[in-house]
């Protein structure tokens, strides 16, 4: 009987004894070092280049705040130096040439130009500060934006006196742009060159059934018959079945002259082209029954007259409009009757 009782006490003991072994095997298990933890840690840095340095102030701001509240077993000092190197890695050197002329594309020397660029670095209360540098254009009119870096700047004011910045002119870049050969132009014009010009902006009522009609600039009115400078249809049926597909067909033509589409939505269009007109313009698409059809917003320059004037449009033909107007045209325009070609 004591050998039974001896042998079980045995087996329970070795028993314990494995159990203690396995329990503090698992307690010592070494904790991951700092370089596994930094690499299962991110930051995520993000800007937006659209609108340069004006918006550092709130959009592209990175939150130091949320990124140490993360948890990680980093250091502070660590997750800051992360941020740093996060931060200054969006820096790129600024590589950029421009070139300002006049109106008849001299080079224009002496204009000076003010420049904002965005630099990431991490300071106590920002993560983000503004370079600003001023440059002069040299003889032929040319400058050059480099020995800095950031990921975008903002060209303020372009100023000589006696001469005005054209309106519209594109001012943000990202960290590039032309070269010495090609330089981004700019384009001012000379305080005392102004057209009496016949400008106007009229919304015009018609029917969407094909017929012609025909808008005087001039008189700045709209007839169905009658001499004019542009003739405009659009044609969309009169009876159609929700949800049924049908053609939705637009022109505009210059009688007597020519339309050039402008599509580059930085230019002022101060100065009409001598050539590349077509005499018609048109706009074809398909819509369901119910939908309104629109040709969106173009803009044009205009030769009229067999060539004696010139002149710019903006103009968007809609149809059906809404219940109670079947067809709408809206339409701007500046008209040179003079036969110059500037604009202005």
């Amino acid at each position: 009987m004591m050998k039974k009782y001896f042998g079980i006490f045995v087996l329970v003991l070795v028993l314990l004894v494995t159990a203690l072994i396995l329990f503090y095997s698992r307690k010592t298990v070494p904790k991951a070092g700092p370089d596994k933890l930094l690499a299962q840690t991110t930051i995520s840095v993000t800007t937006n280049v659209n609108s340069p340095v004006q918006n550092m102030g709130t959009s592209n701001q990175m939150n130091l705040e949320n990124v140490q509240n993360e948890k990680s077993a980093i250091q502070p000092q660590e997750r800051v130096e992360l941020l740093r190197r996060a931060l200054e890695g969006k820096n790129s050197p600024i590589d950029f040439y421009g070139q300002v002329i006049d109106q008849n594309s001299n080079a224009l020397s002496g204009a000076k130009i003010n420049v904002s660029i965005r630099h990431w670095e991490l300071s106590e209360n920002a993560q983000s500060r503004v370079i600003r540098l001023e440059k002069e254009t040299d003889l032929s009119g040319r400058f050059e934006i480099n020995g800095a870096t950031g990921d975008a700047f903002d060209l303020g004011n372009i100023q000589k006196e006696g001469y005005e910045l054209e309106p519209n002119t594109k001012r943000g870049f990202g960290t590039s742009g032309g070269s010495f050969e090609n330089p981004v132009i700019f384009k001012m014009w000379s305080t005392n060159i102004h057209e009496q010009l016949i400008t106007g902006q009229k919304s015009f009522h018609i029917e969407p059934d094909g017929r012609a009609y025909f808008i005087n600039l001039t008189d700045g009115t709209i007839a169905e018959s009658g001499e004019g400078d542009l003739k405009v249809w659009i044609k969309y049926p009169d009876q159609v079945v929700r949800g049924q597909t049908y053609d939705w067909l637009s022109e505009i033509a210059a009688v007597n002259g020519g339309l050039l589409e402008e599509t580059d939505p930085y230019s002022s269009m101060f100065t009409a082209p001598t050539d590349g007109y077509t005499s018609t313009f048109q706009y074809n698409q398909q819509i369901k029954g119910g939908q309104s059809g629109s040709t969106g917003t173009h803009r044009f320059y205009v030769m009229l007259k067999n060539g004696q004037e010139y002149g710019s449009i903006t103009i968007e033909l809609n149809a059906p409009y809404n219940n109670q107007i079947p067809g709408l045209i809206r339409i701007q325009y500046d008209i040179n009757p003079s036969g110059s070609r500037i604009l202005r």
